[in-house]
C-alpha cells in the first residue's frame, strides 16, 4: 500500500513539473522580439514541442490558448497544436493570425470536420486554402466558405463549386452572390438551378452589348469583304451581332420565317428536322436548343424567344407542342422572364451559352 501511495505521489508531482516547466517556455516563446533572439525562440520552442507531444490534452489547450495570440511563435509548434484533437486546436484556429497557407494545407489535409469549418470562418483565406477546402465536398465547410466574404475564391474553384451543384443545390444561391462568378460558369450555373436562383442570375450576367457593338460596327463590312475567312473574327462577330436570326433564310432553309418553323412544329412535333431549322435560324447550336427544349423549366426558351424577337404567343406555341400546360407555374415564371429582359440582354445570356456549347462540342 505504501509503494502504491508513492506511486501515485511521484506521478503527481511529475506532472505538476511538467505543467510548471511547460507554461514557463510557453512565457518564454511569448516574448516579445526585443526580448529574445529568433534562435533562443526556436529552441525553447523546441522543447515545449517534445514536452507536448507527451503531455495530456489539457496541459496541451492551456498551452494553446498562451500561444493563440503571439506573431512570433514557431510554425512546427503552431501546427502541431492546430491539427490537435479540436479543444486544444481551437484556439490556434480561430485567433493565430501567423499562421502561413503551408500550415493553413497541414490543418486542412490532417484535422477533422471541425478543424475545417473553422478554417473556413477564418478571414482572408487565400485562393489555395480555399481551393483545398473546396476539395473535400463536405456540404457544410463549403457553405462556410461561401460565405466568408473574405476568402478569395480561384476560378477552378468556382468551376468545381458550380459543378457540384447538382449534388448540392444549396451552393446556388451562395455562388450566385459570390464576387468572383463570372459570366460563363453563371450561365452553365443556370441549368442546375431552381426558377428563383435564375431570376438571380439573369438580373445580375444578362447586360446589353451596346459599348461593343458600336465599337466593331466597321469591323463588320471587313469580315464580309474578307468572306469571312478568318473563325475567330466569325466567332467573335456572331457574339456581337445585333440581330440574332440568320442574315438571310432563303439560302439553307424552305421556310420564310422562324415563326414558320414553330407553327410547323407545334402541327406535327418537335422532329429532329425542325429543331435543326430553328436552331439555324436562331444561329445556335443544335445541343443548345435540345439542352432547352428538355429544360423543365420555361425560363431558357423564354430567353430565346426574346432573342429572336419572337411574340410571346410563339413561347406558348412551343410550350404547348411539348405538351406542357400553359396554366401552370412553370409558364408563368417564363413569362416573367420574357418581359423582365430585353431584346439585347436576352441575347447576350443565349450567345454565352452557345459559346460553352460550341466549346465542349
Amino acid at each position: 500500500m505504501a509503494n502504491t501511495e508513492f506511486l501515485e505521489l511521484n506521478e503527481t508531482d511529475t506532472q505538476h513539473t511538467r505543467t510548471v516547466l511547460a507554461r514557463r517556455l510557453a512565457d518564454i516563446v511569448a516574448l516579445p522580439s526585443s526580448r529574445i533572439s529568433p534562435q533562443e525562440r526556436w529552441i525553447v520552442g523546441d522543447l515545449l514541442y517534445d514536452i507536448l507531444r507527451a503531455s495530456d490534452v489539457d496541459l496541451r489547450a492551456k498551452c494553446s490558448k498562451r500561444l493563440a495570440e503571439l506573431v512570433d511563435a514557431p510554425h512546427r509548434l503552431l501546427r502541431t497544436l492546430a491539427t490537435d484533437v479540436f479543444e486544444v486546436a481551437e484556439p490556434i484556429l480561430e485567433q493565430c493570425k501567423s499562421l502561413t497557407d503551408f500550415d493553413m494545407l497541414e490543418i486542412v489535409r490532417c484535422g477533422t470536420q471541425q478543424h475545417r469549418m473553422t478554417v473556413a470562418r477564418r478571414e482572408n483565406i487565400s485562393e489555395t486554402v480555399a481551393a483545398a477546402l473546396s476539395a473535400y465536398g463536405e456540404p457544410a465547410v463549403v457553405e462556410r466558405l461561401l460565405k466568408n466574404n473574405t476568402a478569395i475564391l480561384a476560378a477552378p474553384t468556382i468551376d468545381h463549386l458550380v459543378a457540384a451543384v447538382a449534388e448540392q443545390p444549396r451552393y446556388a444561391p451562395l455562388l450566385i452572390g459570390r464576387s468572383e462568378l463570372r459570366p460563363a460558369p453563371a450561365l452553365r450555373l443556370f441549368w442546375g438551378c431552381a426558377h428563383r436562383e435564375r431570376l438571380m442570375i439573369l438580373e445580375r450576367f444578362s447586360v446589353d452589348r451596346t459599348i461593343l457593338i458600336d465599337a466593331v460596327e466597321d469591323v463588320f463590312p471587313m469580315a464580309a469583304a474578307e468572306g469571312w475567312n478568318d473563325p475567330l473574327v466569325r466567332r467573335a462577330l456572331n457574339y456581337i451581332d445585333r440581330r440574332q436570326r440568320q442574315r438571310d433564310i432563303s439560302k439553307f432553309s424552305q421556310y420564310n420565317s422562324l415563326e414558320d418553323v414553330i407553327d410547323k412544329m407545334c402541327l406535327e412535333g418537335a422532329r429532329p428536322e425542325l429543331l435543326a431549322e430553328i436552331a439555324a435560324i436562331s444561329s445556335i447550336n443544335r445541343g443548345l436548343l435540345a439542352t432547352m427544349f428538355d429544360d423543365m423549366g420555361g425560363e431558357a426558351l423564354a430567353v430565346l424567344c426574346k432573342s429572336t424577337g419572337l411574340k410571346w404567343s410563339y413561347f406558348q406555341s412551343i410550350w404547348a407542342g411539348l405538351g406542357r400546360p400553359l396554366d401552370g407555374p412553370v409558364a408563368a415564371e417564363a413569362d416573367k422572364v420574357y418581359h423582365m429582359l430585353s431584346v439585347q440582354k436576352a441575347q447576350t445570356v443565349l450567345r454565352y451559352w452557345n459559346l460553352s456549347m460550341e466549346e465542349n462540342d
